[in-house]
């Protein structure tokens, strides 16, 4: 249990993706985690929602169009699966660190170069409950919303890059640009899983700071 504030205004809105729309927001828990979101009182977080697109006819697919939200089922269900598809991302990243580390201890010498030592943003769901008071009809204690809350990236000015497309095995950075070395550990980090998974699975769509 604890408190969520989301800015949902025009000015906390961080962006809007393909699927989802992104807010700034504070997180306090009244029992706080060790680590992560929700460790500190009043932490900052991005709270994310899906979102489809209503377009001015029934039929047109293209042109002005305006955010609505999907129906509480649908919203749980997508948003459940998004953090279901992270959780399972975080152990592929594991499972590559472990076969590295292997590797290197298995291994007369180190390594010629650095490993980069990276991770996934710290994530989970939130349930907002109706409380005494909320709209008439409304069950209190029900659920009246669900929101996806990532911890905020502070990038110190650094730039926010896209490594590698989830539609793309190869890295979308030039050899002379910044994030080249990480794009071309990122694609080895993709063969890696492809094979240890037996052709089953691999992290796609690479990006952050």
């Amino acid at each position: 249990m604890g408190e969520l504030i989301i800015n949902t205004s025009a000015q906390g809105l961080i962006g809007v993706g393909g699927f989802k729309t992104a807010h700034t927001g504070w997180l306090t828990l009244m029992a706080p985690l060790k680590a992560g979101p929700g460790s500190v009182a009043r932490d900052k977080i991005v709270s994310k929602r899906p979102y489809h697109k209503v377009f001015a006819t029934p039929t047109a697919t293209t042109g002005p169009y305006k955010i609505a939200c999907y129906s509480l089922v649908d919203e749980l269900s997508k948003l459940f699966r998004e953090a279901n598809v992270l959780y399972w991302a975080k152990s592929l990243l594991k499972l590559t660190y472990d076969f590295i580390d292997r590797c290197i201890a298995s291994s007369s010498e180190p390594p010629p170069f650095l490993i980069p030592r990276v991770r996934f943003v710290e994530a989970g769901l939130a349930l907002a409950y109706h409380q005494g008071g909320s709209k008439p009809g409304s069950k209190n204690g029900s659920t009246c919303a669900v929101f996806l809350l990532e911890e905020f990236i502070d990038s110190d000015g650094e730039e926010f890059v896209k490594f590698i497309y989830n539609m793309d095995a190869n890295p979308l950075v030039d050899y002379d640009d910044y994030g080249y070395d990480l794009a071309v550990f990122f694609a080895f980090t993709q063969h890696v899983q492809y094979v240890k998974t037996g052709k089953l699975a691999f992290i796609s769509d690479y990006q952050g700071v």
